[in-house]
Order: C-alpha cells, then structure tokens, then sequence
C-alpha cells in the first residue's frame, strides 16, 4: 500500500481549514442570506430550514478546527467529506431539476454565485484530495524545510481553489453575457 508524505496531509489540512473557516464565517456575517440560500436549495421542509442553516455553520467550524490537530484530524476530515457529499446532493439535485440560478452559497463575498455542474467537479476534487489524505503516512519527522514547503504549498493550494471558484463563477457570468 502507498504511503502519504506527512506533508501532503499538513496542506490538505490547511486548506480544509481555510475553506471551511472562511465559508462559516461569511455565513455568519451575513446570516440572513445564508438563511435563504439554505431555503432556495428546496431539499428539506421549510420548517427545518431555521435548524439547518446554523447547523452548516457550526458543522463548517468544527470541519476547520478538528483538522488542525493531528489527533482530530480523521474526524475533521470526515466531516468535512460529509458536508461536501451534502453539498453535492444539494447542488446535483437542484441541478436535475434546471434549478440553475440558485445561489451555491460558496462564494468568497457579497457577489452572487450561481450553481453549476463545475462545482460539482470542484466539490469532487476536494473529497478526492480529502480522501487521499487517509493514507498511511510516512514514518518521517518534519524538518525546518519541510515546515517551509508546507507554508507555500499551502498557500499555492488556496490561491488555486480561489483562483478556480472565481473561474467558475465568472464563467458563468460570463455565458449569460454571451446569449444576451
């Protein structure tokens, strides 16, 4: 069986934590769409949408946090293929229906960002990369550089997830300009 550079597990860790910290946190600064856009995907009775919606936020911060300790980690990553699974349903479903204008909710601000088959690739991806962090590691300590290429990579890692959902939702944007 293949072994897993603990580094590799460190970036997907990072990058779970900063995805799902900066998604429960423009949810909560702005709770009242939050609330809506919870209740635009149709997936369960209205009546549990007020349980819901703070239940995505809770869930998203304890995602973030349970993957930066490596004892939690398994369950951090869990979850956090848990709610991307969830995400997926959600999205897929609406989809099937032609329900394409609903807002995903995973935008990076105030800008509207509309479902599409892509984030159903980029959902995908990111349990791929999750999955692949459980692995066995390497039996290996982590040196100063180690630490360094770490720091980078994870900060490549997310400029190429936010660089990916500003492709996708400008390219949306983008084909409604086109058959105007």
């Amino acid at each position: 069986m293949p072994v897993l550079d603990p580094v590799y597990s460190l970036i997907v860790a990072i990058l779970v934590a900063f995805v799902f910290a900066h998604a429960a946190t423009h949810k909560v600064m702005d709770y009242t769409r939050h609330v809506a856009i919870v209740a635009d995907y149709q997936v369960m009775p209205a009546q549990f949408v007020q349980l819901l919606a703070p239940l995505v936020i809770i869930l998203e911060f304890a995602a973030a946090i349970l993957v930066l300790l490596p004892v939690t980690r398994p369950m951090g990553l869990i979850l956090a293929a848990g709610l991307l699974i969830a995400y997926l349903f959600s999205i897929g479903l609406n989809l099937l229906h032609g329900r394409t204008s609903i807002d995903c909710g995973c935008g990076w601000g105030s800008q509207k960002h509309p479902i599409s088959g892509w984030l159903l690739i980029r959902n995908l991806l990111f349990i791929e990369a999750i999955l692949s962090a459980f692995l066995p590691l390497a039996n290996r300590s982590l040196h100063l550089m180690d630490w360094v290429l770490v720091a980078f990579a994870s900060s490549a890692v997310i400029a190429v997830y936010y660089i990916g959902d500003l492709l996708i939702a400008n390219w949306l944007k983008l084909r409604k300009l086109r058959s105007v």
